[in-house]
């Protein structure tokens, strides 16, 4: 029901294949916890791209923690 994933030290800042991969694997994979309510994304760097993580959700989250994110225009709009 509630995930942590803290700290990502991923930069998407560069997009390689490999991070565009990675980012739809993590997608995929959340999308395999049906009962998922809670995510937390705190201290990630995913700006711009939580639409593609995002995506494969099964259901709504009741909590979306997204502590010092830097958020981009496109994942406002997305939310």
């Amino acid at each position: 029901r509630s995930l942590k994933l803290q700290y990502s030290n991923v930069d998407v800042r560069r997009a390689t294949p490999e991070l565009v991969l990675g980012i739809r694997c993590l997608a995929r994979e959340l999308g395999k916890l049906p009962s998922l309510k809670e995510l937390n994304l705190g201290s990630s760097r995913l700006s711009g791209n939580l639409r593609q993580v995002l995506c494969e959700l099964q259901a709504p989250l009741e909590s979306l923690e997204l502590a010092f994110c830097s958020l981009l225009p496109a994942d406002f709009a997305f939310l």
